[in-house]
């Protein structure tokens, strides 16, 4: 179990440690509660240090640099998608 203050992308973070399944708890900001989920094969000190090296991608900017780089509008997309 780790907490933190610090901003978590919790798909990304499970990805980063390779798939491993994480709950969490942001209940408080400040105090972020998370966690291997049960039968996950996962120390503490994997955690913390996962979580020490994590750099959330903010997702809104990643949407909006691939729609630029698309050269495509929201709407486009989602007309596409529909």
């Amino acid at each position: 179990m780790a907490i933190t203050s610090k901003e978590i992308n919790l798909g990304q973070l499970t990805a980063e440690l390779g798939g491993k399944g994480l709950i969490a708890n942001y209940n408080d900001p400040k105090k972020k509660v998370i966690l291997a989920a049960d039968g996950v094969d996962l120390t503490d000190a994997e955690l913390d240090e996962a979580i020490k090296n994590h750099v959330p991608i903010d997702k809104s900017v990643a949407k909006t640099a691939l729609l630029n780089k698309l050269g495509i509008t929201a709407e486009e997309a989602t007309l596409l998608l529909s």
